[in-house]
């Protein structure tokens, strides 16, 4: 401790700069401290900017700070560029925070400059700051900086004012990076060109498992496939890491295997060394008990003989584990037939349904096209009743004056009564043959009351004929007539008017109707949708069975690899046995001299066959796991086709999405 405050009072010295109390208590901490990893904390205390210097230059030799925090320090660019050119050359800092700092332009140099040099750096925090503002080249040295760095793990670029520019300098940094997992862009200006070049970038790097990008004003579309991509790309890690972790211990158990194996031979041998000198040695004392030596050599000719046969038995468990493989694979092929199979029904389905989809629409747009048609037809002839009632009307109108001028000429001249008849007479005719051809050509309703009125008109005509004399009622009863005809009129332009309206009214609940069908028609198309996207979810789920599957598959690869270490556990034990024997046996035929060579051939030939039967081992092994790299490829094409797949089922659903809104807002501007 008193060396590190001697040598920040040297740099002091050297620089003209008093000591701060804030840093010496800070190394007072970091010296005194018990824990693996020493931080050293300067958060919101006011530093002059002479001391940065000071600390770069301290920081330049390799002490314990495992950690460091500036953050809310309000560093100038000349204070955070002395600082950061001392840790250039640090090995032992670890996590690196300057939250708050307000670093832009020459900082971010400086923290490019670290990137590139420093290759022990794992975390790095720069939250609230202006790294990326106005979009200056200095944070596209930083991005080719953290392309090139092999040491950060975890990057914090939250609040930084990064835009869609920035963010896609950054993808293409992170496409050539192979250490970063975790990146945080919260709440910057990334937007959806800077997210799709994001997710661009997660489609090709495989360490990135953390991208967090709440508040950039990104697509939910966008956002799922880029938790889709990281998905994977821990699912890769996983597996990669188990994997490698089975090839370690897999490695380390032979490497055990065959120490102990070759310990084992070289036991044996000195044994058989140690054996031949006792041999040599006690060849006097064994002519008198070769009858007995003949005796125990036949019994352990016995011995012999069982544990060929237990070897025999294993060498059949052996050949029945490797059928179960075989089966185990054939299961295997035959799971990718079935799945070729269902995808192949699912693209007919899909085909199926998309030609029904547009079958469906072009008849709805037929119907639309009539009812439109229609709906002009009816308007026309709307627009023609409306010119006839007009008509019909003037025609009263001209009634109405003729009734008139009758009235004052009767009053006037009731001595030409008899040619006021007749002109009225003629005129009634004439008015009654102008209503009977313009009610024939148009309403048959009309036509007939027309007919009722002319009747009466000339029944009355044959009265006045009849009847000179009484002008007067005469006149009275043309009133009545007229006014009975007036009203008779007026009945029937209002019969009209109400059937014109109950006709309209009932066109108004036709299209209506025809409205009602094509919304059904519309949810209809809505509810296949939906039906699709839930037949791509049991498809997904169909992968994820057979997924499962796949696992089960590895485990029993995995038992069946379990069983055949058992069995080199049990033939390795079986050969200790066997060896125990011999051992035996060389102990008991120690004075055998005639049979001397003959036992040492027989040594030789149980060495050959260990030999042997060592390289069936290893060839066995080396089979294993040529299977099981197969095997792995396998399973990563398969996972490859099914992210083919999921893109392509993503495309159609885009494509219907885009049709159905298109022939929506067609119907929306037709109406």
């Amino acid at each position: 401790m008193d060396q590190l405050k001697a040598l920040y009072c040297d740099y002091c010295k050297s620089y003209f700069v008093e000591p701060n109390e804030a840093v010496l208590g800070e190394i007072e901490k970091v010296c005194n401290g018990n824990s693996t990893t020493k931080t050293f904390n300067l958060s919101s205390l006011s530093i002059p900017e002479a001391q940065f210097t000071v600390l770069g230059k301290f920081f330049t030799q390799d002490y314990l700070c495992t950690s460091i925090h500036l953050n809310d320090c309000n560093l100038s660019s000349e204070a955070l560029r002395a600082f950061l050119h001392g840790l250039v050359k640090n090995t032992t800092c670890r996590t690196l925070e300057l939250k708050g700092n307000n670093i832009h332009g020459a900082g971010t140099e400086a923290l490019a400059q670290v990137l590139r040099k420093n290759q022990t750096l794992e975390n790095l925090r720069l939250e609230w700051n202006q790294l990326g503002s106005m979009d200056t080249p200095a944070f596209a040295s930083f991005c080719d900086a953290l392309a090139n760095n092999k040491a950060l793990v975890e990057l914090d670029l939250r609040n930084n004012d990064i835009s869609h520019v920035g963010a896609t300098e950054l993808a293409t940094a992170l496409k050539r990076n192979v250490t970063l997992r975790v990146l945080d862009l919260r709440w910057n200006n990334i937007g959806p060109i800077g997210s799709r070049a994001l997710l661009a970038c997660c489609q090709t790097n495989s360490t990135l498992n953390e991208l967090h990008l709440a508040g950039n004003n990104v697509p939910d579309d966008i956002m799922q496939n880029i938790n889709d991509a990281l998905g994977k790309n821990t699912e890769k890690r996983q597996v990669h890491f188990g994997h490698s972790q089975n090839m370690a211990v897999l490695a380390r158990q032979l490497q055990n295997v065959h120490t102990e194996k070759d310990r084992q031979v070289s036991s044996v041998l000195n044994r058989v060394s140690i054996q031949e000198q006792a041999m040599l040695k006690a060849n006097k004392s064994l002519s008198m008990k070769i009858k007995k030596l003949e005796e125990a050599l036949d019994d352990r000719k016995l011995a012999f003989n069982a544990v060929s046969a237990k070897n025999a038995l294993l060498e059949t468990d052996l050949t029945v584990a490797t059928q179960q493989f075989n089966d185990a694979k054939n299961e295997i092929k035959k799971l990718q037939i079935e799945k070729d199979h269902l995808k192949q029904q699912l693209l007919k389905e899909h085909q199926k349904e998309k030609d029904e989809l547009f079958n469906h629409q072009t008849k709805l747009q037929r119907e639309l096209h009539d009812s439109l048609e229609v709906q002009r037809r009816l308007s026309e002839k709307v627009h023609d009743l409306e010119r006839k009632n007009e008509n019909l009307q003037t025609i009263i109108c001209e009634l109405r004056e003729t009734i008139t001028t009758t009235d004052r000429d009767h009053h006037l001249k009731l001595s030409a009564l008899d040619n006021e008849t007749q002109r009225l007479k003629l005129k009634h005719k004439e008015d009654l043959k102008d209503q009977e051809s313009t009610s024939s050509r148009e309403i048959q309703r009309l036509k007939e009351s027309f007919t009722t009125t002319e009747q009466n008109l000339k029944e009355q005509i044959t009265k006045f004929e009849n009847i000179r004399t009484t002008l007067e009622r005469e006149v009275n009863s043309l009133k009545s007539t007229i006014t009975t005809q007036k009203l008779n009129h007026d009945e029937n332009l209002q019969q009209e008017k109400l059937r014109m309206k109950n006709e309209e009214e009932k066109k108004q609940h036709e299209l209506e109707d025809r409205l009602r069908s094509l919304i059904i028609a519309k949810e209809d198309l809505e509810s296949r949708y939906n039906q699709q996207l839930i037949a791509n979810r049991e498809f997904q789920q169909k992968i994820n069975y057979q997924s499962v599957e796949i696992e089960t598959f590895k485990r029993q690869i995995e038992a069946v690899q379990t069983s055949n270490l058992s069995k080199d556990t049990e033939i390795l034990e079986n050969r200790e046995k066997a060896r125990t024997e011999y051992e035996k046996r060389l102990r008991v035929i120690q004075k055998d001299i005639e049979r001397n060579e003959e036992l040492k051939d027989q040594v030789k030939q149980l060495e050959n066959d260990l030999k042997d039967q060592r390289y069936n081992d290893r060839n066995t092994i080396r089979d294993l796991e040529t299977r099981l790299a197969d095997l792995q490829t396998k399973l990563s094409q398969r996972e490859q086709e099914i992210s083919q797949l999921k893109h392509h089922e993503e495309k159609r659903l885009h494509f219907l999405r885009t049709a159905m809104l298109d022939y929506i807002g067609r119907e929306t501007k037709t109406n």
